[in-house]
């Protein structure tokens, strides 16, 4: 049992530290993309920087789910990789349909699974927020620099 939570502790910690670097490397963007935003014709600007942290938040997410289902391959607790990855993306997502399931020695993985993607999906909203947050604020302070200006 303690075994089984120490394991799965390890592996959300691990995929916490690959979506932290995600998101740092979608803030080095951001920041790089700043003059572009404040630009006039920043909107158009915006919409790429969204879609970059859309797909951001899908790298998180498919980090994680493989992540989970390469442990459990490396367990032999699945047949096949595509059995592992799909129970891995149903209980990541916290769906559990439960036509798919650990044998009972290791339920807790399972737990242990939907917590990190319950985990990971809060962080995904919360770096899409924040994305779209930072282009908002950088666009208004350029419109009222603008506004001062005419």
């Amino acid at each position: 049992m303690f075994s089984q939570l120490l394991l799965g502790s390890l592996i959300t910690f691990v995929s916490l530290v690959g979506a932290s670097i995600v998101w740092w490397w979608m803030n080095e963007i951001l920041l790089a993309l700043e003059p572009k935003l404040r630009a006039p014709q920043g909107r158009r600007m915006s919409a790429l920087v969204f879609f970059l942290a859309v797909v951001s938040a899908m790298l998180i997410m498919a980090f994680g789910v493989f992540l989970w289902a390469a442990v459990f391959a490396q367990m032999s607790v699945f047949a096949s990789w595509e059995e592992a990855i799909y129970y891995s993306l149903v209980a990541y997502s916290t769906l559990g349909l439960g036509d798919v399931s650990l044998p009972q020695d290791q339920r807790l993985l399972g737990g242990m699974t939907g917590a990190n993607g319950f985990l990971m999906f809060g962080l995904m909203t919360a770096m899409l927020t924040d994305a779209l947050r930072q282009i908002g604020r950088m666009q208004r302070v350029e419109g009222r620099k603008a506004d001062r200006t005419s």
